[in-house]
């Protein structure tokens, strides 16, 4: 995939240029605090952009080029033997809550099954961040179950995490 665009938003694959807006983003309380992350230095964040293994995408404003989260697509750890993958992603507080992530999910998300040919997409949603759950039901995917005590996140808290799942077929027919 070269460049998916939306309405607002280009969503593309990382380049040099990027560190500095992503370092910036993820290291905030904000994304912190949800995505069980620790702060990185800009050679992690270089190396996790560069990865071709697991590809990131940058969600960056059409008017303006500026970046503004980025959408991870990953193995499906849970998963073995079919066409699965997991997503994961972040936004820029001052963007948060406006359907950014929603408009950027809907589109890579057609790409993942049509493009890529995956069967299943899967997220996994800490417990406490009821935002990013009300964003991937309306997306379509349904709660499969929680893990309990799944990670030590920010600040050394303990989270669960609820996993949410959908189907190319239950894509299709949506």
């Amino acid at each position: 995939m070269n460049i998916l665009k939306t309405k607002r938003l280009s969503i593309r694959k990382p380049c040099d240029e990027d560190v500095d807006a992503i370092y910036k983003i993820q290291n905030t309380p904000y994304v912190l605090r949800y995505n069980g992350l620790k702060e990185m230095n800009k050679k992690q964040i270089h190396t996790m952009l560069m990865d071709k293994d697991e590809p990131v995408y940058m969600l960056e404003m059409i008017n303006s080029q500026k970046v503004i989260g980025a959408i991870f697509v990953e193995r499906d750890s849970l998963r073995y033997g079919v066409k699965a993958c997991s997503l994961s992603c972040y936004l820029e507080e001052a963007y948060a809550h406006q359907g950014y992530m929603k408009e950027a999910m809907t589109a890579l998300i057609h790409h993942i099954f049509y493009d890529d040919e995956m069967d299943v997409i899967s997220v996994r949603v800490l417990c406490e961040n009821t935002a990013s759950m009300h964003l991937v039901e309306a997306l379509g995917f349904q709660k499969e179950g929680v893990i309990r005590r799944c990670l030590k996140g920010y600040q050394g808290i303990v989270y669960d995490d609820m996993i949410y799942s959908i189907l190319k077929e239950e894509y299709v027919s949506g």
